[in-house]
């Protein structure tokens, strides 16, 4: 009985840790050529390249999960971008963003990314508060 229940235990963590994976985004994923780059008004500011996501605000009932990241591909700059509500409302994939110096703002959900003292924060359309992001590489 033991045994049955470690394999039960066992199984369902594979599958939560298999689940995991699939929610963020991979460095494969950026690895490839971007199908989608941004509109540059002026260049990134250097905080916002690589990978981002906004951890888990504790104010929130049932937080959506954020990611982005910030390549520059040659001389273009590209956002692979991701969010999931964990309803019907995701996104995953090269996305359309605006790119505005300390400012980048995208073109799938109006989420705006900014970078200020080093540090990067989102903004959800409508709303005051100004989550920090966490970077992941």
């Amino acid at each position: 009985m033991r045994l049955k229940l470690s394999w039960i235990v066992l199984t369902a963590l594979i599958l939560v840790a298999s689940c995991t994976g699939i929610r963020s985004i991979a460095p494969e994923d950026v690895a490839g050529t971007p199908t989608q780059y941004a509109t540059v008004s002026a260049p990134p500011d250097p905080a916002l390249m690589g990978h981002w996501r906004r951890p888990q605000p504790g104010n929130l009932e049932r937080p959506w999960l954020f990611q982005y990241c910030l390549v520059k591909k040659g001389d273009k700059y590209a956002v692979y971008y991701y969010y999931d509500s964990h309803k019907k409302n995701s996104f995953k994939g090269w996305a359309s963003f605006s790119i505005d110096g300390s400012r980048m703002t995208s073109g799938v959900d109006g989420v705006v990314f900014y970078a200020k003292d080093g540090k990067v924060f989102m903004i959800w359309p409508g709303r005051d508060d100004h989550y920090p992001m966490e970077k992941l590489d």
